[in-house]
């Protein structure tokens, strides 16, 4: 009883984590992640669209880089990937 009780919670977080996704949206260079729901940018499917419609701002890229990616003032950045369109301006 004791041995089942000791494997039922030493494997509590090997479960928890089966239960996480692999990697949150924007962590991946090749993810492109979505807009909230309602959000009219939502409709751009990569980083050129987006960038073409002046209501428009990049997703940043969350994921690791060797040096601080940098942004224009829609998001965009010349040495990170943009992984998502939105209407909400990026936060300064």
């Amino acid at each position: 009883m004791l041995v089942a009780a000791f494997v039922a919670i030493t494997s509590l977080p090997a479960l928890a984590a089966d239960l996480t996704p692999a990697h949150p949206c924007g962590t991946s260079p090749s993810d492109w992640c979505p807009a909230p729901e309602g959000d009219p940018c939502g409709r751009h499917m990569d980083a050129a669209s987006c960038r073409a419609d002046p209501a428009c701002y990049a997703m940043p890229y969350r994921g690791e880089s060797m040096i601080a990616c940098i942004l224009d003032g829609r998001g965009f950045a010349s040495n990170c990937p943009t992984v998502g369109c939105t209407s909400v301006p990026p936060k300064r």
